[in-house]
């Protein structure tokens, strides 16, 4: 974990109230700290820092089912795939992550992947503010992400037909090496970072995959800077097995259009708007004759200083 988080850190067990994680026995080689605990002076909270991953999860916090298929190999894969193809220029490949970046705009200090998987929008972020950080329930997500930060490069299997696997290699090229990318386990529910941390804030395909969306919205707002973005771009695939009709931000005959409902809610308050900006295409691979072509629509929200 890269010691500039500290002064960011806040326990996600005690939030609304921001009590600063305190770091004990630690060890670091230069500005990484690989091991270590991070405790909370309140609440007595204890958050492991292992091989340089801090899990920053509330220890109470069950994995919901639904979620719990991201740990799976085979999606790390597949996510893999989605994230990185584009990079040796597979034919199936989109732009998605580009196009993201552009329709955010430009922004000020330290940015937040808000369920970053294994980690493309993060780099992405990083080579263009210098410093950003990328969150995931998935711990075997956030380690890859971790791995390629470190290593600039990864090599993995994906699966072909039945037994049969393919191999794909990448490195990062030179423009994503640039700045400080650094990822830690998290719940995007209970971020664990301190009020107006960063300057923006995006979330990918994240709140139709939660079991109470709201709470993420609300929690990527807090940490917002009095002046910031945010990025959500979804498709909005709500699922009963994920989240009551009730819970989502939208989709029903009561509420309506999940974008203009997400709008809507991105906009409200003092020194808050947003728009619907549009739409991005995105590839998911299962296997050599098996994509998933996903379009997800994008809502940008800005925070005035004034």
């Amino acid at each position: 974990m890269h010691a500039r988080l500290l002064d960011l850190l806040v326990c996600p067990v005690c939030l609304p109230e921001e009590h600063p994680l305190q770091l004990q026995d630690h060890r670091h080689s230069g500005d990484d700290i690989t091991s270590g605990t991070l405790v909370c002076p309140d609440c007595g909270a204890a958050y492991a820092i292992t091989d340089g991953l801090a899990d920053l999860v509330p220890p109470e916090k069950a994995v919901p089912t639904a979620q719990a298929r991201y740990d799976t190999g085979r999606l790390s894969a597949s996510y893999l795939w989605s994230h990185y193809a584009d990079l040796w220029e597979d034919r199936e490949a989109t732009d998605a992550y580009t196009r993201w970046l552009e329709m955010a705009g430009d922004w000020e200090g330290p940015g937040l992947d808000a369920g970053c998987a294994v980690g493309r929008f993060t780099f992405e972020m990083a080579a263009k503010s210098g410093f950003a950080v990328g969150v995931d329930l998935s711990r075997p997500f956030v380690t890859l992400a971790r791995r390629i930060a470190r290593k600039k490069e990864m090599a993995f299997t994906a699966p072909r037909q039945g037994h049969l696997t393919t191999r794909f290699e990448f490195s990062l090229p030179a423009r994503l090496q640039q700045g400080i990318a650094e990822f830690v386990r998290a719940d995007v529910a209970r971020l664990p970072f301190r009020a107006e941390s960063f300057g923006f804030v995006a979330s990918l395909n994240v709140v139709d995959k939660l079991p109470r969306p709201m709470l993420h919205l609300v929690e990527a707002r807090r940490v917002c800077a009095r002046k910031a973005t945010v990025l959500l771009a979804d498709p909005f695939s709500w699922s009963e097995n994920v989240a009551r009709p009730e819970d989502w931000l939208g989709g029903t005959a009561e509420s309506g259009d999940s974008a203009a409902v997400v709008a809507t809610m991105l906009g409200a308050g003092p020194g808050w708007e947003a728009d619907i900006a549009g739409s991005a295409w995105w590839t998911i691979r299962d296997h050599v004759n098996r994509y998933e072509r996903i379009r997800s629509e994008v809502i940008v929200a800005h925070r005035s200083a004034e």
